[in-house]
């Protein structure tokens, strides 16, 4: 079981650092670029631990998702609202997955990884939701995608 979760926190934080680099690359308010670039600094952090830890036990480093996996210079597909409620939704999943692993780990080692990672997740989330009142958009209505008139 440990192995496996460790994959597949390995697999989901190199998607949310891709989804992170991308969303940094659209995102125009200062208050929610600064909440995902503390949520990539946090991804970082994850996989350098994850590397570390399969590398300990001689464990193949998963592919996971890469720059190659998400064009950078695509559009903007979402609006910063849309963002910052991703980030928000994110960090509940995230935190409950992360207690689910700590639970279920029997290593010491992994224990305080996974205690470090929920602390992490309950950080973003107060930061996200922080941000969310101070924007007016907690409990608002859903963040809109943008529409092209283009083809």
């Amino acid at each position: 079981m440990e192995i496996t979760s460790l994959w597949t926190h390995y697999i989901r934080e190199s998607m949310a650092i891709c989804v992170s680099k991308y969303a940094l690359k659209c995102i125009k308010d200062p208050d929610i670029s600064s909440t995902f670039n503390y949520a990539l600094d946090l991804s970082n952090n994850h996989i350098q631990k994850l590397k570390d830890i399969f590398t300990q036990d001689q464990f193949p480093i998963p592919n996971g998702f890469t720059e190659e996996d998400v064009n950078l210079n695509a559009p903007p597909l979402f609006s910063d609202a849309f963002w910052l409620n991703y980030i928000y939704d994110m960090t509940m999943h995230g935190s409950s997955l992360f207690s689910i692993a700590f639970n279920s780990s029997a290593r010491k080692d992994l224990r305080d990884f996974y205690n470090q990672c929920v602390n992490d997740a309950m950080n973003l989330f107060n930061k996200s939701i922080e941000v969310l009142i101070s924007k007016g958009l907690y409990g608002e209505k859903s963040p809109y995608f943008f529409l092209s008139t283009t083809s």
